[in-house]
């Protein structure tokens, strides 16, 4: 029992530290989707450490050194507690984004997950040299399980209840209340040395003694590819909606629910029931993929969908992985390479594939090498009493599917790809530039993802023309030609500077917003992703063309407004401008109350903040209303239904002001819109927030 417990508390500390350390440094990168997958990546290679540090110690000492080695270590990791990152470990904006997180998470918790990650093959080791004739794969499975509860309390229990500090802290109790408790499995082991010399080498699995390399090599690519397919699925989902733990947890929790259902026992993975599935969840992933059907389902629908073929795939992976299991004497070894399979995965989704890819089209490629690799485990163990005839036939069925697969790829990038200039993906995203006409006059375009986030005519007459959801009729435009700053006219007793402004903005797409600037205007654009503003400059002329002082602070804009206040002080903005979303995804850590306060520090008294709301999956309004409240501010809503006018599209802005003569003028009241009734209002905090709520 007190195996099983050990066990069990070990995966539990190992997956419920990701989604509390990975969520407290998010906002210090954007609030990008890679802050998630670099983290899965660290977590990978460090639990290969773990198991590493695992099976050589199992190799090379005896049972009383083991325990005596693995105690001492646990108790020096005590050292790193708690594990609550170090603000200091801020980036600046300058450093690379992965290798970053990758040295704070190190320095955060790198050695107390590398003890965690140990503790489970170690035990499992001990189980099987203690427990003849049961299988320690069961505790395998036990320990998925562990895991997934704690992932799964997470969102539900830990989230709503706790600020991020106080989960650091609480999460490092438990793990000192750990290391007691695997002293004490420890000290039973040692009571026991002399009885574990005495007993043979056997375990209830009475498969070929020896590993066979092919063994090894399958294993490894099984469960790279797996892990692939989840990061990648992970990724597609966080892009369209936000980078939240619910989003990471729930294909990592169907991720671990196929090792739970494979390891546990063999009656559980039947390829006659399985292989069938995969062929559907692949038909219809091809199909969302095309750009032309991307739309069909709604956002729920999407998630759903990527979520069972991805469970499917991943499920077909490990079922396979489990056929070729070793016997327990070489367990460690197998649960190496296993976590070897994970980190080469991550290697390959955060490092390999934003150098060969300009979309996810690691996702698809996932699904080609699961039908590549099914078909050669087939061959070389079918189970069941299948005719060498019917192996034969159904790894070439296999082939030919990965062939076809491949060819559909190939159109899918082909239609992606249509029209583009140029196309860039890196830490943050993919970025693309389209040539088109809209309105019947050239154009170039920017998007993000799915969504266009900037455009400009290529015509010398409309070269300067504000475009898409910054049009001279939408909330920003409103707010930027409209100040009372630009009519000081209207403004009794108005002393200061003739018609100028000074403007912050965080986001800078295709820089549209400077083209509102005249001279003697301040415009200072905040962007966390050096290359949107490497296009911004290169493949678009709004900031060349600007009349005002154009300033652009690389970094993350909430870090750097931070920063400056401190240092410098408040920046006395006439308007402050919030549009970062990268495609549909919101950075929530811009949109909590603790930023609404930041913005409202750096704003003049008689300032204009300006938040974009316009999303194809979440009503922000209600956000906003509830943070607006809370704050005792007014707010105003503006809406552009003008769509397709001169490169105009649809906007939805929320305008945060006590400027009641910029209101009151005629010529913005003209363009207020009545507030929409979208839901109660939601106040979202650095520590929690709810997506469920304003899903439209």
């Amino acid at each position: 029992m007190i195996f099983a417990v050990t066990i069990f508390i070990s995966a539990f500390l190992l997956f419920q530290v990701q989604p509390v350390i990975v969520k407290y440094v998010l906002p210090w990168y954007g609030g990008s989707p890679s802050v998630w997958s670099t983290g899965m990546l660290f977590f990978q290679v460090l639990l290969l450490a773990g198991y590493a540090y695992a099976h050589l110690i199992v190799s090379k000492l005896n049972q009383k050194q083991q325990v005596i080695v693995h105690s001492i270590l646990l108790s020096l990791s005590l050292l790193m507690l708690p594990v609550t990152p170090d603000c200091a470990l801020k980036p600046t904006g300058t450093e690379d984004p992965v290798w970053s997180i990758i040295q704070l998470l190190l320095i955060t918790v790198g050695m107390p997950y590398v003890m965690v990650s140990a503790t489970g093959p170690l035990l499992q080791h001990w189980y099987s040299k203690t427990e003849l004739g049961k299988s320690p794969y069961r505790l395998y499975a036990l320990s998925n399980l562990g895991s997934l509860l704690g992932l799964l309390t997470y969102p539900f229990f830990i989230e709503p209840i706790l600020n991020l500090k106080n989960q650091t802290v609480i999460w490092s109790i438990v793990y000192a209340g750990f290391v007691i408790l695997s002293g004490y499995s420890g000290r039973l082991m040692y009571k026991t040395t002399r009885k574990w010399e005495k007993i043979p080498l056997k375990n209830g699995i009475q498969d070929n003694p020896s590993i066979r390399l092919f063994d090894v090599f399958l294993w490894l690519c099984l469960e790279a590819t797996a892990v692939v397919i989840l990061l990648a699925a992970t990724h597609y989902i966080c892009q369209d909606i936000a980078v939240i733990p619910f989003l990471w947890i729930l294909p990592l929790g169907l991720y671990l629910l196929s090792f739970i259902i494979a390891f546990d026992s063999p009656r559980w993975y039947h390829r006659g029931f399985w292989m069938p599935l995969l062929f559907l969840s692949v038909g219809v992933i091809f199909y969302l993929l095309h750009p032309k059907t991307a739309d069909v389902f709604s956002i729920v629908g999407v998630i759903a969908i990527f979520s069972f073929a991805m469970f499917v795939a991943v499920m077909v992976c490990h079922g396979e992985m489990f056929r070729l299991r070793p016997p327990a004497k070489h367990l460690t070894a197998f649960y190496l390479v296993i976590s070897m399979g994970g980190a080469v995965g991550g290697v390959l989704v955060n490092f390999v594939a934003p150098y060969l890819f300009t979309g996810w089209w690691e996702f698809p490629m996932g699904f080609i090498f699961v039908f590549l690799l099914t078909g050669v485990t087939v061959l070389k163990r079918p189970g069941g009493k299948l005719r060498p005839i019917i192996r034969i036939g159904t790894m070439v069925v296999l082939t030919v599917t990965a062939v076809g697969m491949v060819k559909v790829t190939l159109d899918i990038v082909r239609d992606y790809n249509e029209n583009v200039e140029i196309a860039k993906r890196n830490f943050y995203g993919i970025l693309r530039v389209y040539n088109g006409e809209t309105d019947h006059v050239p154009t170039k375009k920017l998007y993000h993802g799915g969504i266009n986030h900037g455009m400009q005519f290529q015509s010398s007459k409309w070269k300067t023309y504000p475009t898409t959801y910054f049009a001279r009729w939408s909330g920003v435009g409103v707010a930027l030609r409209k100040h009372p700053k630009k009519h000081p006219e209207l403004v009794k007793g108005y002393q200061g500077p003739q018609h100028t402004l000074k403007v912050g903005i965080i986001g800078l797409g295709a820089g549209t917003l400077s083209s509102y600037s005249r001279p003697g205007d301040v415009y200072r654009f905040y962007e966390i992703n050096p290359a949107v503003f490497e296009l911004a400059n290169e493949q678009f002329t709004y900031i060349k063309d600007a009349k005002g002082d154009i300033q652009v602070v690389m970094g993350d804009g909430r870090i750097s407004l931070e920063r400056e206040l401190e240092e410098t002080g408040s920046h006395q903005f006439d308007v402050m401008i919030v549009d970062a979303f990268s495609g549909d995804a919101i950075p929530i850590h811009l949109l909590t109350v603790e930023a609404i306060l930041l913005y409202l520090k750096h704003l003049a008294p008689d300032g204009i903040l300006a938040i974009h709301v316009s999303n194809r999956h979440l009503c922000l309004e209600p956000v906003i209303e509830g943070i607006a409240n809370k704050l005792g501010k007014k707010f105003y809503f503006f809406k552009n239904g003008k769509a397709r006018a001169y490169g105009v599209k649809k906007s939805s802005w929320v305008l945060l002001t006590e400027n009641d003569t910029f209101i009151n003028h005629p010529g913005v009241a003209k363009y207020l819109d009545t507030w929409p009734q979208k839901g109660s209002p939601q106040v979202w905090t650095d520590d929690y927030s709810n997506l469920i709520n304003i899903l439209e």
